[in-house]
C-alpha cells in the first residue's frame, strides 16, 4: 500500500464514510495514477451529493466518477477542462478483410498417405517460391541433379530429410518426390556457409548451389532459404490504433488481474495522461494471438497452479473483461496451445462449446491459428507461436530472450513450423497450410511471454509478451517474461510503442 492510498483511506474515514472491499481493490489498482487525489476528491463530492447520504463508498460510485472523467473532463495540474466525449475510433468505420482463416475445413483422413502428401505439397510450394528468385530460376530437382556429370556445377531445390554434424562438416540428406542425395558442407570451403548449414532444420525446403560429386554426393557452394523479399508496407489512411495481445492466461494464479483491469480502464479512457487517453480514443482494434485462458490439463499437475479450475469459468471471466471493452472496438481472436482446441496445427477457432460466454457478450471475430487478415489494407499474419519453442531450441544463436529473432527465422523459412515433431504437433492434412505464401506487413505472435519487436525486410515483427507473471516452469526454463507490457500499433504511421500496465503507472515507451 502506497502513502497516497493510506492518506486516501484516512481522508475517506475522516469524511464519515466506510470503504467497500471492492472499492478498496479498485483504489489499490489506481493508487499510482497521476490524478489519484482528484479521483478521491470527486468520489467524496459524488457521495455528498447523494440523498440519502450513503455510509459506504462503493466501487460503483468510484466507477461513476471515472466514467464522468472519461466522458467530459481532463485534469491538467489543478485545473479541469472539458474535452471531446466521442472517441475518434468510434467515428471511423471498421475495415477488416479475412484473407486466410486457419479455421477452414481440413482435407484429411488421418492416414500415413496424408502425411506423405502433406510434405509433397510443402516441397512443391516452397520450390516454386525458390524458383521465383532471379538466381534460382534454373534450379533442378534432386532427380535431375543426379543425372549431372561428375564435377558439374548446378542448382537444385530439395527438402531436408536429416542433418548430421561433425566438428567442421555438415551432412544434409535431401530428397525430392522421387530421389535422395547427400549434400556436404565444410567449414574449410566457407565458414559463413558452414554456420548457415548448422541452422538448417530437418523438413525444411532449401535451395542448394553445388558441385556434383561421386555417387549421390554434392559439395555445396551455397545454401539458401526461401526467404521473404524486401517490401514496403501500406499505411492506413486514418489515424487508428491496434493493440496486440496474447497469452492472457485467465484462470492462472499468476494472471496479472490488476494490470489487465488497468488495460480495460485505459481503453475506456478512465486512466492515463492526456497523451495516453488520446491513444486509447484512437484504438479501433484488439487482436489477441491465443492463450486467452490457462486451460485445464495442459501440463501435469496444472490444477495446483490454477485459481479457476473450470474451463467454462475461465472463459466466463474472459467474457467479463471483453464485455468492458468499448463496443466500437473490433476484437479478433485466434487460439493458442492453452485454449480449448486441438493441439495440432492448424488449430480451429475456439469452440463455442467451451467459450459460449465469450461469443454471447460480443461479436468477436474468432479465427483459427494461424490466420491472415487485412486491416485498413495492412496485411497481418496472426500466429500463436508454438513452434518457436522448437526453433529456439534447435537453431544456433536463437534465444528465449529475443523471440523476434526466431520469428524472423520463420519468415526466412517461409514456414511457421519448419520441423515436424518435437513439441509442435502437425495435423495429417493433404495440404500444408503453414506455408507463408503471402508476405505479411505485420507478423504477430506470442507464446514466449516476452514482448519484443523488430523489422525484417519491411515486415514488422511483434511478439506480444503476456499477462502472466513468471511461473515455476518458466523459472526452470530460464524464461524471464515481460508481463503487462502491451504493443500498440499506429496503423496510420506503422509506429509501434510499448505500454506498461504492470505498474500502477501506465507508461508509453517509443519503439526501440
Amino acid at each position: 500500500m502506497t502513502k497516497d492510498l493510506r492518506e486516501a483511506i484516512v481522508e475517506i474515514t475522516l469524511a464519515g464514510y466506510q470503504l467497500e472491499a471492492e472499492a478498496f481493490e479498485l483504489l489499490r489498482i489506481l493508487q499510482s495514477e497521476e490524478h489519484f487525489e482528484f479521483i478521491i476528491n470527486e468520489s467524496l463530492v459524488e457521495a455528498n451529493s447523494l440523498s440519502p447520504k450513503p455510509i459506504v463508498i462503493t466501487r460503483d460510485l468510484v466507477e461513476k466518477v471515472l466514467s464522468k472523467m472519461a466522458k467530459g473532463k481532463e485534469v491538467a495540474g489543478d485545473h479541469v477542462h472539458l474535452r471531446s466525449s466521442v472517441p475518434l475510433a468510434k467515428e471511423i468505420s471498421s475495415d477488416i478483410e479475412i484473407i486466410k482463416d486457419g479455421n477452414e475445413e481440413a482435407d484429411s483422413s488421418g492416414t500415413i498417405g496424408d502425411f506423405n502428401q502433406y510434405f509433397r505439397d510443402r516441397y512443391e510450394k516452397l520450390s516454386i517460391i525458390l524458383h521465383e528468385r532471379l538466381d534460382f530460376r534454373d534450379a533442378h530437382d534432386v532427380t535431375t541433379a543426379l543425372e549431372a556429370k561428375y564435377g558439374a556445377k548446378l542448382k537444385m531445390t530439395a527438402i531436408v530429410m536429416n542433418k548430421r554434424e561433425r566438428i567442421d562438416q555438415v551432412f544434409l540428406e535431401v530428397e525430392d518426390v522421387e530421389s535422395t542425395a547427400t549434400v556436404l558442407i565444410t567449414s574449410s570451403k566457407s565458414r559463413e556457409l558452414f554456420e548457415m548449414a548448422r541452422r538448417i532444420l530437418p523438413d525444411q525446403v532449401i535451395g542448394i548451389e553445388a558441385v556434383r560429386g561421386k555417387g549421390d554426393l554434392f559439395i555445396a557452394e551455397q545454401v539458401i532459404l526461401p526467404d521473404v523479399p524486401e517490401k514496403r508496407s501500406p499505411k492506413a489512411d486514418c489515424p487508428v490504433n491496434a493493440i496486440l495481445l496474447s497469452d492472457i492466461h485467465v484462470g492462472s494464479k499468476t494472471f496479472c488481474s490488476d494490470a489487465f483491469e488497468r488495460l480495460v480502464m485505459w481503453l475506456n479512457g478512465k486512466i492515463g495522461t492526456p497523451k495516453q487517453v488520446d491513444a486509447a480514443s484512437r484504438t479501433k482494434y484488439v487482436i489477441i494471438a491465443g492463450d486467452l485462458v490457462d486451460g485445464i490439463g495442459v501440463y501435469p499437475r496444472q490444477e495446483e497452479d490454477l485459481i479457476i479450475t473450470s474451463i467454462h469459468e475461465q472463459y466466463k471471466k474472459v467474457a467479463q473483461y471483453i464485455e468492458q471493452i468499448p463496443d466500437y472496438v473490433e476484437i479478433i481472436v485466434i487460439p493458442g496451445n492453452h485454449d480449448a482446441v486441438r493441439q495440432a496445427l492448424p488449430q480451429p477457432a475456439i469452440s463455442k462449446e467451451f467459450a459460449e460466454s465469450v461469443y454471447e457478450v460480443r461479436n468477436v471475430r474468432s479465427l483459427g491459428n494461424p490466420s491472415e487478415v487485412k486491416i485498413h489494407g495492412i496485411h497481418f499474419l496472426l500466429y500463436h507461436g508454438r513452434s518457436l519453442d522448437d526453433v529456439i531450441a534447435r537453431v544456433p544463436n536463437l534465444s528465449l530472450r529475443t523471440p523476434e529473432k526466431a520469428m524472423e527465422y520463420l519468415l526466412k523459412c517461409r514456414h511457421l513450423a519448419p520441423e515436424y515433431g518435437a513439441r509442435t504437433s502437425l495435423a495429417p492434412e493433404c495440404k500444408d497450410r503453414l506455408i507463408i505464401t503471402k508476405v505479411p506487413d505485420v507478423f504477430q505472435a506470442g507464446h514466449i511471454h516476452v514482448a519484443s519487436n523488430s523489422s525484417y525486410r519491411g515486415t514488422l515483427i511483434v511478439n506480444c509478451g503476456a499477462w502472466q507473471e513468471q511461473t515455476e516452469y518458466q523459472r526452470r526454463m530460464g524464461i524471464d517474461p515481460t508481463p503487462g507490457v502491451m504493443p500498440i500499433l499506429n496503423l496510420h504511421t506503422l509506429d509501434l510503442n510499448m505500454m506498461n500496465f504492470i505498474s500502477s503507472e501506465v507508461a508509453i515507451s517509443p519503439n526501440p
